[in-house]
């Protein structure tokens, strides 16, 4: 396999973090910006990347080989939460951690990794059906994401909670790729490059709060290499021994497995902190699954193949 676009990938995270790294250290964004800056991507950029990510085309040739995609994806994160209930119970942490460690451990980093990778390994039809995934992953994270990064919400639930930018962005998406609706220019355009300012700034985001906690704390937390274990080697293995199976086509039933060896998803980070939950957690995590995923994603993927 070309293992340049896992690579490239992952430098261009780094890159980003370091940025923010960086602008944190000089002092350019302080926590109050970082804050302001995570509120514009949840409330504004990711809600436009949610809906243009599910401007995908479906017709009748695609039609079966999309259900069984999105099959799969509901498999997928039906499996990846109940491990993410389960696990956090056994790591020493906070009860208000626990729920960024079960966040992290549901949603990786689709988008961004995801696409390049599948792309990289089984040609460009697999970014068709790794965009699937994209529908259930952005109506979860909106609802039962929320609800693992505010624990507080379980006991006193309150129904505007998920009354935010990013579900109604959701169920908008999710009526155009069942009605087929195409959203016209220059509207398209305008929410694209919303959509497209989503991941770098996230990362900008994750360096900055990583300049604001000892480097020491950084590598340290043993907690974290227990998440990339869960996150990069065993849900990948226990999605792969849950749908081999019923594989009739290798490509579709090979990209859900390597999708759940992606990293954490950038947006744990942004989310976290838009919603009070530990982000310097969330950034340790983003930090290590990215960094061991540039040794983790290459083997799942010779094994794949």
């Amino acid at each position: 396999m070309d293992i340049l676009p896992v690579a490239d990938s992952i430098i261009i995270l780094f890159l980003l973090m370091g940025i923010g790294f960086a602008a944190s250290k000089a002092k350019f964004l302080d926590r109050n910006g970082s804050k302001a800056l995570s509120s514009f991507l949840v409330n504004i950029a990711l809600p436009c990347l949610v809906v243009i990510s599910m401007q995908i085309p479906v017709n009748a040739d695609t039609m079966e080989k999309t259900q069984t995609t999105l099959t799969l994806a509901l498999i997928f994160f039906a499996i990846s939460i109940a491990v993410a209930v389960i696990v956090p119970m056994f790591i020493p942490a906070k009860y208000s951690e626990r729920g960024v460690f079960s966040f992290m451990l549901v949603f990786s980093n689709l988008g961004f990794m995801g696409i390049p990778v599948t792309q990289a390994i089984f040609g460009t039809d697999a970014v068709f059906y790794t965009t699937l995934f994209m529908l259930p992953f952005n109506l979860l994270v909106f609802t039962i994401g929320i609800l693992m990064l505010r624990p507080d919400m379980r006991m006193n639930f309150n129904p505007k909670l998920f009354v935010n930018p990013g579900i109604i962005a959701s169920i908008i998406g999710m009526l155009f790729f069942f009605t087929g609706f195409t959203i016209p220019s220059p509207f398209y355009d305008v929410m694209d490059y919303l959509g497209s300012t989503t991941t770098p700034l996230a990362m900008v985001v994750t360096g900055a709060l990583l300049a604001m906690m000892p480097l020491s704390n950084l590598f340290s937390d043993y907690r974290i290499y227990i998440l990339s274990a869960f996150r990069l080697l065993i849900i990948p293995v226990i999605v792969y021994l849950v749908i081999s199976p019923y594989a009739t086509d290798p490509v579709i039933f090979a990209i859900p497995v390597l999708l759940a060896a992606m990293p954490a998803a950038a947006n744990s980070v942004i989310l976290a902190e838009e919603y009070n939950a530990d982000s310097s957690l969330a950034s340790k995590g983003v930090f290590i699954t990215t960094l061991l995923s540039i040794v983790t994603i290459p083997l799942l993927a010779v094994i794949l193949m």
